[in-house]
């Protein structure tokens, strides 16, 4: 337990891989609300998400001179 006189107790069991988290996220919420319902979806989603489409249009002059 982490207490005021030793306040890196839980650092120390992490590092240690004392402590285990078992969190998995299993669904996304999606632009319209809703939730995915497959992992397909999810990693699909994380993509749109992560690597939006390169629109040579949205360029700022940094971009543009990159792009020429």
């Amino acid at each position: 337990m982490t207490t005021f006189a030793n306040p890196w107790n839980e650092v120390y069991k992490l590092a240690a891989l004392k402590i285990i988290n078992n969190t998995k996220i299993t669904t996304h919420r999606k632009t319209d609300g809703s939730l995915t319902a497959a992992i397909r979806e999810s990693v699909m989603l994380m993509l749109q998400y992560f690597t939006p489409e390169d629109n040579k249009y949205d360029d700022n002059d940094y971009h543009k001179k990159v792009r020429s």
